[in-house]
């Protein structure tokens, strides 16, 4: 009695990826996936499990197409379908027409989590769309957990938010797919049943939230910077305002109407709502300057009038050039000569203004001089809002920081603690 025949195995025999198997007629052959290098071994896999599928329902269709890539592309992917592939190109063209530039003009942050998608589904990516389901998408899932980058003796991992994020921009992309009649609306909700990862339940570490910044770090770390980086942090810390907000500060974006506190409005004359995160709700960014703050600005405006940006990488640098010259010891009869040794036309020269990128590195390490946990000046805006809510109320908190509602407001704010804590005391003053 003949022997149950085994699905064939795919092997690597030195130069090509081969897989032995028998024929209808019974002849044991050969078929080629391809060398290395050509494609990733995650693709030649998955092709080599659907053309076997194929196989087994159709072996003498599939054996007359040339190659087995042929053969699925041409079984698999009717004239009425589309591939993974092509959704995902009309998706980023799409994208790249309807996302706005980012004010730093930097790639916008969407596109990293779209590049990495389209990264995972390489595997899939002639695969028609009908095909990829809630397996496809756990295993996906899976690989992201599973991603390991950087040295060797570094590696780090995608958060799980970040695996989470990634997830949800994949449903996304399904979700445009089905408005254009790509998708099918049954394919969407049964992409659903790929839960998020929740904490407890993976691997995939969490970056935890750093405490609320004290008083007492903040000065600390302040003696390790220049005085113009300085600067910039203390205004966020008495503002609140996003660090890009600082770096694009001009004279001319104040407005002076009022000596007791003036109006910052970033780019007010770019749009009639000024130039910033929410300016797409179309509506004005505007942060009051007081007190110290002024006192700042005073210091570093000569005119108000003026378009340079307030703070310079170019003063940060001739305030460290002047530095080591007071702290020289050689005497100046000997060695070079104070502007001596400078390049007429360096190749790297300080930038116009500051981007929140430098800011926030000068900031970390200035916490590592300083001994003090690190900090960010993202979590200066943040430790604003908790100081803000325990004195004002979440609305005055939500207002100072620009939100549109104080839901947006709650994720700076321990706000679950602060409720406790106000309940705690209005208990202890009935008894």
């Amino acid at each position: 009695m003949a022997g149950i025949k085994k699905t064939p195995k795919l092997r690597y025999d030195g130069r090509y990826y081969v897989a032995n198997f028998y024929r209808p007629d019974g002849k044991r052959s050969m078929v080629s996936f391809g060398p290395k290098g050509e494609r990733t071994e995650s693709e030649i896999y998955a092709l080599f499990s659907k053309w076997w599928e194929l196989y087994e329902q159709q072996p003498h269709k599939v054996l007359s197409f040339n190659t087995p890539y042929e053969a699925v592309k041409e079984l698999i992917n009717p004239s009425n379908t589309y591939t993974i592939t092509e959704l995902m190109e009309k998706y980023k063209a799409y994208a790249k027409r309807t996302t706005n530039k980012v004010s730093s003009n930097e790639k916008h942050p969407n596109f990293a989590f779209i590049d990495r998608v389209e990264q995972y589904l390489l595997p899939f990516k002639e695969w028609p769309i009908k095909d990829f389901g809630p397996d496809e998408l756990f295993a996906v899932q899976k690989a992201l957990q599973a991603y390991r980058y950087g040295t060797d003796k570094k590696q780090k991992r995608y958060t799980r938010r970040g695996i989470n994020d990634t997830i949800n921009w994949l449903r996304r992309i399904w979700k445009w797919g089905m408005g254009r009649s790509l998708v099918s609306p049954e394919q969407v909700q049964s992409l659903e049943e790929v839960k998020p990862l929740r904490i407890g339940t993976t691997e995939a570490p969490d970056n935890p939230r750093r405490n609320r910044v004290t008083e007492q770090e903040f000065e600390k770390v302040l003696t390790h910077l220049s005085s113009v980086v300085s600067d910039m942090l203390k205004l966020i810390w008495h503002t609140g305002m996003r660090p890009n907000e600082i770096c694009i500060m001009r004279p001319c974006d104040i407005l002076r109407d009022k000596d007791q506190c003036w109006l910052y409005i970033p780019g007010r004359d770019q749009s009639p709502v000024g130039k910033h995160k929410t300016m797409r709700f179309n509506r004005v960014r505007v942060i009051p300057l007081a007190g110290e703050c002024q006192d700042i600005l005073n210091r570093r405006i000569s005119d108000f009038k003026s378009k340079e940006y307030i703070f310079s990488p170019t003063d940060a640098v001739q305030e460290l050039i002047q530095q080591k010259s007071e702290q020289r010891i050689t005497p100046l009869s000997c060695g070079n000569k104070p502007g001596s040794n400078r390049k007429e036309h360096p190749m790297i020269k300080p930038g116009e203004n500051y981007d929140h990128n430098t800011l926030r590195r000068a900031c970390q390490r200035a916490c590592k001089r300083a001994g003090v946990e690190t900090f960010t000046p993202y979590d200066l805006r943040r430790s604003l809002a908790t100081r803000t809510r325990a004195q004002l109320g979440k609305e005055a908190a939500k207002v100072l920081l620009g939100h549109t509602s104080t839901v947006t407001t709650d994720i700076y704010l321990l706000d679950e603690v602060q409720e406790a804590m106000k309940v705690a005391n209005q208990l202890a003053s009935s008894d």
